[in-house]
């Protein structure tokens, strides 16, 4: 009996939450379009003159980054907002009286909270990288009359041996384009235990089946006294085992742009070449971080709301989640500029404002469940 009294009760919170939690993003999505992205469309029709169908192209590649930041804001409002109303109306008293515990009230808003992260990381992660990517490749033809090209300038590869911690060459590139495998203006310098060895310089580089082909120019042994030209070549194969293009070519890439696998592959190269590379570690942890947001707020927002009271409403319960909001956006703010420098572990930085809200809200059940 107890049984069955506990799933209809489940399914009843359950009902409760997801109405104002569809409120809540289209409540929180129209604030960041209003705010924002109209805003920056209105910009793009009247300076640069942009027909309203590519218009409407990049309204709709906004929406999933938007959607993905307004999923955990939902979970905040809609959960305060049924929990308010199961309270104010003395439901959750009459669910105690008949033995159900307050764990057993609060775990639908959880287990939504939790399946609602699920789907905002496969957004972040399949959807966002390649809306992102669309939408500047729109915004760059607009803006400069031609498609974004993937050159980048000044390329510059330093990668350090793991076990000696001394570099392997030194590669300096004016142009390169990880598309077509080429490179111009190229400066490659060869160390050997840990010493410069010898300078490659070419007017240009392109990348075969079997690795780096160098044109036209000269080859330099180095020794201690001098620097003298070896080898004058129109046509050069190097030996040396330098990054592909596509390698090198993530390393330019806007992170933005990058799924969790890209990003921790540009991590690696980064590494590789003696970078640090904090921000893009923060980064890849806030694509985790973020999203499980949604769990942590149904965590802090349930026993907010079981609290008894009357008066609550809609206004109430969108005031007390901008509030929460404010204080999660500031603590991110703050994790992220102290990770990205590395003053703290990048790991903390990202989930800096997770952890106080799940100690907050973990706390705040506790107490809830001993009343």
């Amino acid at each position: 009996m107890g049984c069955i009294l506990l799933k209809t009760v489940n399914k009843y919170i359950y009902k409760e939450l997801i109405a104002p939690f569809f409120f809540g993003v289209a409540a929180f999505t129209g604030i960041f379009i209003g705010t924002d992205l109209i805003f920056k469309l209105t910009e793009y029709y009247t300076e640069w003159g942009v027909n309203v169908i590519t218009l409407i192209r990049l309204f709709f590649l906004s929406l999933p980054a938007i959607i993905v930041v307004t999923f955990p804001m939902a979970s905040l409002l809609g959960t305060i907002m049924a929990y308010n109303r199961l309270s104010g109306d003395s439901e959750i008293t009459a669910m105690r009286a008949g033995g159900i515990s307050v764990i057993a009230i609060v775990m639908p808003a959880l287990l939504m909270g939790l399946v609602t992260s699920g789907v905002t990381i496969a957004i972040n992660e399949f959807l966002v990288p390649e809306a992102n990517y669309q939408s500047e490749q729109i915004i760059y033809q607009f803006k400069h009359g031609e498609q974004r090209p993937e050159t980048q300038y000044d390329l510059f590869l330093n990668p350090i041996d793991s076990q000696t911690h001394r570099p392997d060459y030194m590669l300096y590139a004016r142009t390169f384009n990880a598309d077509s495998g080429e490179m111009k203006n190229v400066v490659v310098q060869i160390f050997e235990n840990g010493h410069p060895a010898r300078v490659l310089e070419a007017q240009s580089a392109k990348w075969l089946t079997d690795g780096w082909h160098f044109y036209n120019g000269t080859v330099y042994f180095l020794d201690k006294s001098n620097r003298q030209p070896a080898l004058e070549f129109s046509s050069y194969r190097s030996r040396e085992d330098i990054h592909s293009p596509a390698q090198a070519g993530k390393l330019g890439k806007d992170i933005d742009e990058m799924n969790i696998r890209q990003l921790r592959e540009k991590i690696t190269l980064q590494e590789e070449q003696g970078r640090t590379a904090y921000e893009e570690r923060v980064e890849l942890h806030q694509r985790f971080a973020i999203p499980l947001a949604s769990f942590i707020f149904a965590l802090l927002a349930a026993p907010l709301g079981i609290k008894p009271q009357r008066s609550a409403g809609s206004a109430t319960g969108f005031g007390i989640s901008i509030i929460i909001i404010f204080i999660y956006y500031i603590l991110m703010t703050v994790g992220d500029a102290l990770g990205s420098k590395g003053s703290i572990a990048p790991w903390l930085g990202a989930w800096l404002q997770n952890i106080v809200i799940f100690l907050v809200g973990s706390i705040m059940l506790y107490r809830s469940a001993r009343q």
